[in-house]
């Protein structure tokens, strides 16, 4: 359980303010950090931008559900993912933490599990739309 603190408040980090841990520990060839932190790319200013919807208790629960699979995404939380971060954030933010080396060896269950909470979100939201069925 202290395991998965220390990656919500990495999480939670990265999707507030970006800070040097997160992106220290995106590169093995990262230079020291120095004590002032550096000016933020554009995709990290993007990434924290849309990710800020979420914060603080959504980022939790999508975390949760995405990353390890314990967690259901509430219908409040559903409502921010999909009508206030969007499709393009949510696959984004994901691609993005799955560079961090803990999460790499469950890339396939960590993307289904992205785009199962996506489906599932967009049909809370909008459950007149349905899920897709192949015709025969």
């Amino acid at each position: 359980m202290a395991t998965f603190s220390k990656i919500s408040q990495m999480f939670l980090c990265f999707m507030i303010s970006s800070t040097l841990m997160v992106k220290i520990g995106l590169s093995q060839d990262a230079p020291e950090p120095s004590n002032a932190p550096g000016p933020l790319s554009s995709n990290e200013k993007y990434l924290t931008n849309c990710g800020s919807h979420l914060y603080p208790n959504c980022g939790d629960e999508v975390f949760s559900a995405i990353f390890f699979g314990n967690k259901t995404v509430s219908e409040y939380c559903c409502d921010k993912l999909v009508n206030d971060v969007g499709k393009m954030c949510h696959d984004d933010m994901t691609k993005y933490i799955l560079t961090l080396p803990k999460f790499r060896a469950h890339e396939t269950q960590i993307l289904k599990r992205s785009q199962t909470v996506w489906f599932d979100c967009v049909l809370q939201d909008y459950p007149w739309i349905g899920p897709a069925v192949a015709e025969s």
